[in-house]
């Protein structure tokens, strides 16, 4: 008789214990979706937010074609592949900035978020650096496909003196300078 009171009491505290973390769980993750919509229309637009201070920059395709992108090759090198030299095309993170007339200092922090909830950041001094952090939009001379279709873009951030890319950020929907 205590033996089965004491398996319910012990069920009881499974299943209120399980109902407890599903519920953390459904309001964590509702939390970090943040504006669903806004987000797809910035996918679906091809566009990011460039945000400095108060200002705030919709960034287009467009604005970034003129920009000049440029191609370069850099080295991807993940914990699941061998490094493989990629063929890229985009602009230097500074040019971009600099179009926008943020003063960008080596003590400065850039930050990256993706679409997919991923961030990332860099430092003044590695945005400053010549041919280092480049925003990409094209890979093998074709523009960078979007998430849904199995792509990395539409925006790619390549850290090419990161040396195992784990830095690099893909679905870029806003940059951060502090």
């Amino acid at each position: 008789m205590i033996t089965k009171k004491r398996m319910a009491a012990s069920t009881r505290v499974i299943i209120t214990t399980i109902t407890v973390l599903l519920c953390t769980i459904a309001v964590l993750a509702y939390l970090n979706a943040g504006n669903l919509a806004a987000k797809k229309e910035l996918e679906e637009k091809a566009e990011f937010l460039l945000t400095h201070q108060e200002k705030q920059y919709r960034i287009t395709l467009e604005d970034i074609h003129a920009l000049g992108p440029v191609d370069f090759v850099a080295l991807m090198d993940t914990s699941t592949t061998d490094p493989t030299p990629l063929s890229l095309g985009g602009v230097e993170l500074w040019t971009l900035l600099q179009q926008y007339q943020i003063k960008l200092q080596e003590g400065s922090l850039v930050q990256f978020r993706a679409l997919d909830g991923y961030a990332s950041a860099v430092t003044g001094q590695e945005v400053l650096t010549e041919d280092n952090v480049y925003l990409c939009i094209y890979m093998n001379g074709e523009r960078l496909k979007p998430k849904q279709e199995g792509g990395l873009g539409p925006y790619l951030i390549v850290i090419k003196n990161d040396r195992f890319s784990q830095r690099w950020c893909k679905f870029v929907e806003e940059i951060q300078v502090r």
